[in-house]
């Protein structure tokens, strides 16, 4: 037998903004985070500062898909009964995917390698330079 559905309005999550009672909502669903605060990979500030809201887009923008699993323990049994995506995050959630798509989150390890080794030759070149250099030009006191 499947248990009834409670709900709540975003107006009754408003209340839970408090440290000790910090409930937040990720697609529809209401987590009650305040034992979670210390926790926090990301520190209490982003805790703090969202609780009692919808946090759907934050949570999807910061964090791995290995962070849903951790998210049932949360679960208040609560549902938002006037939830709704926004235009604004309906719009950001496309774009998202669609970069996502693109490969564009897609890590490049390749890049940051080449661009550390460039600027340690261009270092070690004018390390060289300065070091072995017998011009007048950089050395004015060895030509008098």
């Amino acid at each position: 037998m499947e248990c009834e559905k409670k709900y709540m309005t975003s107006e009754e999550l408003k209340d839970h903004n408090k440290e000790g009672d910090l409930w937040i909502s990720i697609q529809g669903k209401v987590y009650n985070v305040s034992d979670w605060l210390k926790e926090h990979p990301g520190g209490d500030i982003p805790i703090l500062n969202l609780a009692g809201q919808d946090v759907t887009d934050a949570f999807i923008a910061y964090h791995p898909g290995t962070a849903w699993s951790h998210l049932e323990r949360f679960f208040t049994g609560y549902y938002l009964s006037d939830f709704k995506v926004s235009e604004v995050s309906r719009d950001y959630r496309k774009l998202a995917s669609e970069f996502s798509k693109m490969g564009l989150f897609d890590t490049k390890g390749h890049v940051t390698s080449y661009t550390l080794s460039a600027v340690a030759v261009m270092f070690l070149i004018v390390l060289y330079g300065v070091l072995r250099c017998t011009s007048c030009l950089l050395y004015t006191s060895r030509c008098v």
